[in-house]
């Protein structure tokens, strides 16, 4: 198999903050139910004019600048399209002067991202693409219900992108975990008829879906890289509820510095959260030369999808 890594990665996050105090005036909450509940402080939300698609341009856009390489593939990963046509991989391509190349959408819910780089990093091995663009765009306030305490303290909205490629690849991709459960598909429901957006969820049953399947991807990342516990690894979660990676770290007895989280600063962002937190920590240089690094993402389907990366 050829080497791919994880060249460059961008973000994008929206001006405006929403804070645990605004909320305070605008539903029966206080931001200590909030934290205690979530981890959440603020999140940032986009403007009326501003669209997933523009989210995941912004975020396109900052990862190509850390890259002199051009996609020959581009996979958006979106939940949250204000269009069906033309999809958003198009609009992207477009936006960033991208011609003659393949482009495409995939939704995978929360897990997308993984979904697509898991996809890239297939499509590589087996047709010869060399460099390929990976974006999510996801603007959740569109179907946040702002009179409903229980769901509107959770989304934000947020832009995120890698860039794969087979040239010096560096942070390689060792391997990939894609799965889901349909019997669970009702338990996460977000949209509908024009009339008729909304977002509802079985939030008890989603998080102990949660917590039981990021500690079993956990394990079976660790069986297929052959490391243990007394190894250096990463795990980038999905950033839905601080206290899900709590309840893993407890579970697994692994150390909760180990868990890479950002959600008290932007919630959660659908399929960009995992993308945001990454880009996050490799500019905090949280990360060494041969660190493991775990990419876990769960959601709605219910879907989940894992990759494992050396540093």
């Amino acid at each position: 198999m050829k080497k791919v890594g994880i060249v460059a990665a961008g973000s994008y996050v929206p001006a405006r903050k929403l804070t645990n105090a605004d909320l305070e005036k605008i539903v029966d909450t206080t931001d200590e139910w909030i934290t205690t509940r979530t981890g959440i402080k603020e999140r940032r939300i986009a403007g009326k004019d501003e669209h997933a698609s523009d989210l995941a341009f912004k975020a396109a856009q900052d990862c190509l600048t850390q890259t002199t390489y051009r996609p020959e593939l581009l996979i958006s990963t979106t939940s949250t399209a204000e269009k069906s046509c033309p999809y958003q991989a198009s609009i992207v391509a477009h936006r960033l002067g991208l011609t003659n190349l393949a482009a495409f959408d995939l939704n995978a819910a929360c897990s997308g991202l993984v979904y697509s780089l898991a996809v890239g990093w297939s499509l590589m091995q087996t047709q010869g693409y060399e460099n390929v663009l990976i974006t999510a765009g996801e603007k959740l306030s569109r179907y946040v219900d702002y009179t409903d305490r229980a769901s509107c303290i959770l989304f934000g909205d947020a832009g995120a992108a890698l860039f794969l490629s087979t040239h010096q690849p560096e942070h390689e991709i060792l391997t990939v975990e894609l799965g889901s459960d349909p019997a669970g598909s009702e338990l996460v429901i977000m949209g509908g008829l024009d009339e008729e957006f909304y977002f509802q969820q079985d939030g008890r049953n989603v998080f102990k879906f949660a917590v039981e399947k990021m500690g079993e991807l956990i394990e079976r990342l660790k069986v297929k890289t052959g490391i243990t516990d007394q190894d250096r690894y990463f795990i980038i979660p999905h950033q839905a509820d601080q206290r899900i990676f709590e309840a893993v770290a407890k579970n697994k007895g692994i150390p909760a510095e180990r868990f890479i989280s950002n959600i008290a600063s932007f919630g959660n962002t659908s399929s960009a959260s995992i993308g945001l937190a990454f880009k996050e920590a490799w500019e905090q240089r949280r990360f060494r030369k041969g660190d493991i690094l775990m990419l876990i993402g769960f959601g709605g389907g219910l879907s989940w999808a894992a990759a494992a990366i050396r540093w």
